[in-house]
C-alpha cells in the first residue's frame, strides 16, 4: 500500500507503507495521511512513538500466531 506524506522539507510524495515507520522515526516526515485524514507527527496518535502520546487505537495489524 502507498502511504501520501509530507516530508519536513515540504515535498510530497507516496511511499510504501513498510517505509513508513523509518521516515517517522528519522524525523523526515511531518505530516501523512490515513485514510480518516492527516495525521501530523508530534501532534496526533502514531504507532510505536516513544513519546506520550502514543497510539491508543484499536490494533488493526493482522497477526500470525
Amino acid at each position: 500500500m502507498m502511504i501520501p506524506v509530507r516530508y519536513k522539507d515540504g515535498t510530497y510524495d507516496r511511499v510504501k507503507d513498510i517505509y513508513l515507520d523509518y521516515l517517522i522515526g528519522a524525523n523526515k516526515v511531518d505530516v501523512f495521511w490515513r485514510s480518516s485524514g492527516p495525521v501530523v507527527v508530534g501532534r496526533d496518535p502514531v504507532r510505536g512513538q516513544s513519546n506520550s502520546s502514543f497510539y491508543r487505537g484499536t490494533e488493526r495489524r493482522a497477526r500470525d500466531s
